[in-house]
């Protein structure tokens, strides 16, 4: 998979664990767009645990999509408080959508930027979390009609615009004047299609715009792109990337490494259809991102948990609202129903998620004489 040597009689070799490729690459840019499937436990958790390692090589930001613009002074009163608040943390993510977003291992890694604050002299400059999420529909359903929030022209109406472009305009908005602007160096933790830079996709005919789109074009190489292992959404590509992987005589169990050095960043691409400083080619990884994280496979992934407790006597009212605006009806959910619906979601995480190739069974052999060979 990569160049190895013998030495003392040991294996030795220049790949890297996920952990150190990706601080070193945060290192040497401006911003890292950290590209995944959303839902993931292993990566989620990969995030939480590198805080520290980013901090220390310099990088004291992570910005993702997962906690809203709008509630970044109590994320920021949250990372700097005495004592560790769940209750605020969990509203964070009630505040981005409401009961669809509340899993255990996000939260997890807000603590760990709580918890290496905690450990930092008076002097040093904390970590923080930057919310890009924006606000995405109308949240008051008496303002609805009986329509769903969730409606695309609706929702389109109520941005002012086309959901995703908007967004990419804002959070790249955000991450000018928080990061650029600033001198500052972040790993941004989005979703796989807002992290493209030099590769512009396409959907039905039409190219779409991502905030790593928009960044690129202004700070050209000081933004970088990484993703991690099935974030591009090719079954075909996956799955050659894992017979390679497992082919490897490395054998790593976690490893980033630079695609443009590596033979995975041969991998042709099938399923994406793009272009690349806007021109329509061929596509390997390499082409549309810069660094490859490897932490687990596909069917080792795992779905993040969702955190306990959330519906409460207190909020019940507030996120009853905000869910009968996404989906109306006469009679306000219950709390009961509303638990479901939470679990129903979690249950479904992985249904977004790439898949390998199904593999077709050979057809029986039939004699000359049309009866199948035993």
């Amino acid at each position: 998979m990569n160049d190895s040597n013998e030495h003392a009689g040991e294996q030795t070799t220049s790949l890297q664990s996920a952990s150190e490729h990706l601080v070193e690459l945060a290192s040497s840019k401006q911003l890292v767009l950290l590209g995944d499937q959303i839902g993931i436990s292993q990566h989620v958790s990969f995030v939480a645990q590198i805080l520290p390692e980013l901090h220390e090589a310099g990088v004291r930001n992570l910005a993702w999509e997962f906690t809203n613009s709008r509630a970044q002074q109590q994320l920021d009163g949250l990372l700097s408080a005495d004592e560790w608040n769940d209750v605020v943390c969990t509203e964070l993510f009630v505040d981005l959508m409401g009961i669809g977003f509340t899993y255990r291992e996000y939260a997890e890694v807000v603590k760990a930027a709580w918890s290496l604050n905690r450990t930092l002299e008076s002097s040093a400059s904390a970590f923080r979390i930057i919310g890009l999420g924006i606000p995405t529909y109308v949240e008051d359903p008496e303002l609805l009609d009986g329509r769903s929030a969730s409606e695309l022209e609706l929702r389109n109406w109520w941005m002012g615009g086309h959901y995703r472009d908007v967004a990419a305009f804002h959070m790249a908005n955000i991450l000018t004047n928080e990061i650029l602007r600033t001198g500052e160096r972040a790993l941004v933790l989005v979703s796989s299609e807002r992290s493209t830079t030099n590769f512009v996709q396409w959907d039905d005919g039409l190219p779409t715009v991502s905030v790593g789109n928009l960044l690129y074009r202004w700070v050209g190489e000081g933004v970088a792109r990484a993703v991690f292992h099935g974030a591009i959404a090719d079954s075909m590509a996956v799955e050659r990337v894992e017979a390679l992987v497992a082919a490897a005589p490395e054998n790593p169990e976690t490893f980033g490494i630079a695609l443009n050095l590596a033979t995975l960043g041969s991998v042709g691409l099938n399923e994406v259809v793009g272009s690349v400083d806007g021109v329509d080619t061929s596509l390997r990884l390499r082409d549309i991102a810069d660094s490859y994280l490897w932490i687990a496979g596909v069917d080792d992934w795992e779905p993040c948990e969702l955190i306990p407790d959330v519906i409460t006597s207190k909020n019940l009212d507030h996120i009853e609202a905000r869910y009968r605006a996404l989906d109306p009806q006469a009679e306000p959910w219950t709390q009961t129903e509303l638990e479901q619906i939470r679990a129903e979601g979690q249950a479904k995480l992985a249904d977004s998620w790439v898949k390998l190739p199904v593999k077709e069974e050979p057809p029986s052999k039939r004699s000359r004489f049309g009866r199948r060979r035993s």
